[in-house]
């Protein structure tokens, strides 16, 4: 065989490899929803309470709704979860406030609640706080941000500002907490965790996006992260109060593609520890 014609098998077979990933990354991946279990012991949770699944939404960045929605609508509905998380970056600006209203629509029923929280794209869309509050509160949704509430007095949420575009006040937020058999603590911009001081106790499960796991990853390894990113990328993190999921996200940001990192929707089941 000659050199010349293993030469142009090796750069055919690279050419089609390269298409075949930009084939997987723009039209596969992105729409690929991948939907991650996990339990969650927590000492001396009520009996009532073994079983409550809840489920994480980030990372959005809504311009339509379309086939990974309508899987995370689907999936909700099925696992009958009964606490969604809105951990920011879920519309880019106000022009997707109707996007937003039908997809919370979609996502809500009885016995359901869904919580959301501030990202850094809400704030560079110039979005209002009050605005988003309202917009989110019409469809059932409370937008809760450097504050502290209780969901069927069940479960107690801190939740702070993003710490990349906005003003996290933790101090404000733990202030806040109120005692509740669970505990969460939300926030957007994962690097915010390691500035949670340890004298804030434990909490049960933390959350946070932004990352987009990479987007595009190579192997293990993401090239790029996001500002705001710290340490984390993408699943679980030991943190001064607690285990953290920095979760994948569902969308995309700056280019509408995924490789060796599919939309994630992370479901959390607590269980009696």
């Amino acid at each position: 065989m000659s050199k010349v014609f293993t030469r142009r098998r090796v750069i055919v077979g690279a050419g089609a490899a390269a298409a075949l990933g930009v084939v997987d990354a723009f039209a596969i991946e992105p729409s690929w929803l991948d939907v991650n279990h996990f339990d969650i012991p927590v000492p001396k949770l009520p009996h009532t309470l073994d079983g409550f699944r809840i489920a994480q939404i980030t990372d959005a960045h809504l311009h339509e709704l379309g086939s990974v929605e309508s899987a995370i609508v689907r999936e909700i509905k099925r696992l009958d979860v009964r606490l969604v998380l809105l951990t920011g970056d879920i519309i880019n600006d106000a022009r997707s406030f109707s996007l937003l209203q039908e997809f919370c629509r979609e996502l809500g029923a009885r016995g359901r609640r869904l919580v959301a929280t501030f990202g850094n794209w809400e704030h560079w869309g110039e979005i209002p706080h009050a605005k988003l509050a309202e917009t989110y509160a019409v469809v059932g949704t409370e937008l809760v941000v450097n504050d502290a509430i209780r969901v069927d007095s069940a479960v107690g949420i801190v939740a702070t500002d993003d710490s990349l575009s906005g003003q996290p006040l933790i101090g404000e937020a733990l202030s806040k907490r109120q005692n509740a058999p669970v505990s969460l603590f939300l926030t957007h911009c994962p690097e915010l965790f390691d500035s949670v001081p340890a004298s804030a106790g434990h909490f049960d499960l933390s959350l946070a996006g932004h990352t987009h796991g990479g987007q595009a990853r190579v192997g293990p390894f993401a090239p790029f992260l996001p500002p705001g990113s710290g340490r984390f990328v993408a699943g679980w993190y030991d943190i001064p109060v607690g285990r953290a999921y920095v979760s994948r996200g569902t969308g995309t940001s700056i280019a509408p593609a995924r490789f060796a990192c599919r939309p994630e929707l992370p479901v959390f089941t607590l269980r009696r520890g």
